[in-house]
């Protein structure tokens, strides 16, 4: 790849459509994934008449709402009240574990709950299960298989999961306006988007991902040159600070911050691990720049001291970090070359020397 052609790439590169980021919930603030097991836990608690969610047959009005619209059988009964607690894991004499079971005063559900996972559950042995059961004689039984885009095998209902959920909303929008705010119906609420968010959001638009994947051997060779002149530049640097410290061993690390490289450079005689770094932001509104930190600061006097020594009219506020024991410069770079990042590395290292040197053996 030449210049013109990685130039052409990242040109069109900023004219794609931006990915979409999903709105938060409480369910995904954790970062990990909300699958099968928890899913089915919540769905048993609202699915319970009598919970202490005080929803009383919301969710199961919305699971028969559901199967109405899908199915020309009737299933129409009088009371939707479930009229024992919700049963999970249920085991079958075959050792088989059925996901939600649910007792009414006519009918007995069965729901298996398919997020991710292939349908190959022994459905046969679930049905033979109820079948045999005494307190279920008489009563209707009711198999679902909920999933993401639904599909069923013979004696199974199929309900997807954007079926019911539009069922669901549709109760939850008189539920707001009947009934006093409560947390239940936020988190119920929050459940249903997190829900929409892991299995049916978009968050990549496809003129995005077809563009990536096309083009994906010029990318990864845009991303091996990129890799290569960052390591280039740390090479150079660290050879000119060498010549500006001839009595000084200057090391460098590379570290990325935000995905981007900040490159990390400090004498090794120093005793401590303050360091200075070229930042190469390249985040929205950002500058390249280089911050420095000094570490193991020990009360308010040390940091006001070293305040005094670093705190210039060419950095932004300082902060702290590591237990207040390390105190952190920015020093911005309006026009970015190669000189100005030199001269700054020098000018910065230089005040940390004769403060590592100088000034910390006073404390």
């Amino acid at each position: 790849m030449n210049i013109n052609q990685l130039k052409q790439l990242l040109e069109h590169i900023k004219t794609l459509p931006s990915p979409e980021l999903p709105e938060q919930t409480l369910f995904s603030i954790g970062g990990r994934g909300y699958y099968e097991n928890p899913t089915s836990d919540i769905l048993a608690f609202f699915c319970n008449s009598e919970g202490a969610h005080g929803l009383g047959n919301l969710m199961m009005e919305a699971l028969f709402d559901a199967l109405h619209k899908l199915n020309t059988e009737t299933l129409s009964f009088d009371d939707l009240s479930v009229i024992t607690e919700p049963e999970r894991e249920v085991s079958t004499k075959g050792g088989k574990r059925i996901d939600l079971l649910l007792e009414g005063n006519e009918w007995v559900m069965v729901i298996e709950n398919k997020i991710y996972h292939q349908q190959n559950n022994p459905f046969k042995n679930y049905q033979c299960h109820i079948q045999s059961q005494s307190q279920f004689q008489g009563k209707v039984p009711i198999y679902i298989i909920l999933s993401p885009k639904g599909g069923a095998p013979e004696g199974w209902h199929s309900l997807s999961y954007p079926q019911l959920l539009d069922s669901l909303k549709e109760k939850l929008a008189y539920a707001f306006i009947d009934q006093p705010l409560n947390k239940w119906l936020v988190l119920l609420r929050e459940f249903i988007l997190h829900i929409e968010n892991i299995m049916f959001g978009r968050t990549m638009p496809l003129e995005t991902m077809d563009y990536v994947l096309e083009n994906i051997r010029d990318i990864k060779q845009a991303q091996d040159l990129k890799q290569k002149v960052v390591n280039a530049l740390q090479n150079e640097l660290l050879q000119q600070l060498q010549s500006f410290f001839p009595e000084r061993t200057v090391s460098t690390r590379l570290h990325h911050w935000h995905g981007y490289p900040a490159i990390r450079f400090r004498f090794e005689e120093w005793t401590t691990n303050s360091d200075v770094v070229l930042f190469l932001d390249g985040r929205k509104d950002k500058l390249f720049c280089v911050n420095y930190f000094i570490f193991d600061i020990a009360n308010q006097q040390q940091r006001d001291q070293v305040d005094n020594i670093f705190y210039g009219e060419d950095c932004t506020s300082p902060w702290n970090e590591g237990a207040n024991k390390i105190r952190g410069y920015n020093s911005p770079i309006e026009n970015f070359n190669k000189t100005i990042a030199l001269e700054r590395l020098i000018h910065k290292l230089s005040l940390l020397d004769a403060f590592e040197t100088e000034v910390r053996s006073q404390w």
